[in-house]
């Protein structure tokens, strides 16, 4: 099934972890692997997943290597060196669970905390890898050796709708909010998006997208032939950010999804209705299980999606 399919507005959900950065790979939280190894993490992925199905939805956007805290070995000087022997695994078992439920996931590779300031946390550095994007021998191990791999694997899986590079790569900028010790310039970060795009191209069927933040950066991914954009919206942004049409992005005609929308709003049925008049092809909600300020899954968004189900 085509994702996104131009015939039909999709309602989806952000599944993005049951733990930051933990589900898939060996950690020290979970030294013998993620979801995988832990049945009360299974349980709740498959009672999850089955209420989705059962609300009718069918996309699932959900992380898988975040901050690079699991999953990945490093050498001394901070190069990747491949993955861990429980990535494979988790990502099995992920899969497995939508398919139980008919449902297709969206992976994200990575998330923008990547590039955060480097913390430690029972021994093991979070964040602080900007060196995965702007020292060439890193980056280049990082697509050959972690990346890539994990593509090549699942790049004929039918429980795949799509890849989804980077969650807001925009906020590993250079003048950007997190406070990191190490910029990204802007040409610099566009290359590695323009590397990893190319990648997923050579060793997947799915098609590929990156997850921008605003609508206010696009020129970040213009240039990288995406088979679909995505961006997200939250109320702060305001309501004319919403409702600009997706024909005046200037994004080539390419289908356009809004990949997160709050669901702790009482105007659920407004985005939704905003979001495909604007010629979005897809809403996802921000988001199930996640415990942030704007997460939630609103009674509105089935009945929404009953009510304008095609």
């Amino acid at each position: 099934m085509r994702f996104p399919d131009p015939e039909r507005f999709a309602i989806g959900a952000n599944l993005p972890w049951i733990g930051y950065g933990t589900d898939v790979g060996a950690s020290a939280w979970f030294p013998a692997g993620g979801v995988s190894t832990r049945p009360d993490a299974l349980d709740l992925l498959d009672r999850t997943l089955a209420a989705l199905a059962a609300d009718g939805l069918s996309i699932v956007r959900t992380f898988l290597l975040c901050d690079a805290r699991s999953g990945v070995r490093f050498d001394r000087d901070g190069i990747p060196v491949g993955l861990d022997d429980a990535v494979f695994p988790d990502i099995d078992a992920l899969l497995a669970a939508a398919r139980r439920h008919q449902i297709r996931l969206m992976p994200v590779l990575l998330d923008f905390h990547l590039c955060g300031r480097p913390r430690i946390a029972d021994g093991v550095q979070l964040g602080g890898r900007t060196n995965l994007i702007v020292q060439p021998d890193a980056r280049q191990a990082f697509v050959d050796l972690v990346l890539r791999p994990i593509v090549e694997r699942y790049g004929d899986d039918e429980a795949i709708a799509a890849w989804d590079v980077m969650n807001e790569p925009e906020w590993c900028l250079a003048g950007g909010p997190l406070g990191r010790r190490r910029r990204v310039g802007f040409d610099m970060l566009q290359g590695f998006l323009g590397e990893v795009v190319a990648c997923v191209r050579a060793s997947a069927r799915q098609p590929v997208t990156i997850g921008c933040a605003t609508t206010a950066r696009l020129d970040l991914v213009r240039p990288l032939g995406l088979d679909f954009h995505q961006v997200h919206w939250y109320e702060n942004f305001g309501w004319p950010a919403l409702e600009q049409p997706v024909s005046e992005l200037g994004l080539g005609g390419a289908p356009v999804i809004l990949g997160e929308f709050p669901g702790r709003t009482s105007a659920v049925t407004r985005v939704l209705d905003t979001a495909r008049r604007a010629g979005y092809a897809a809403a996802l909600v921000w988001s199930v299980l996640s415990e942030d300020d704007q997460s939630a899954y609103p009674p509105d968004l089935a009945e929404w999606a009953r009510a304008n189900a095609d």
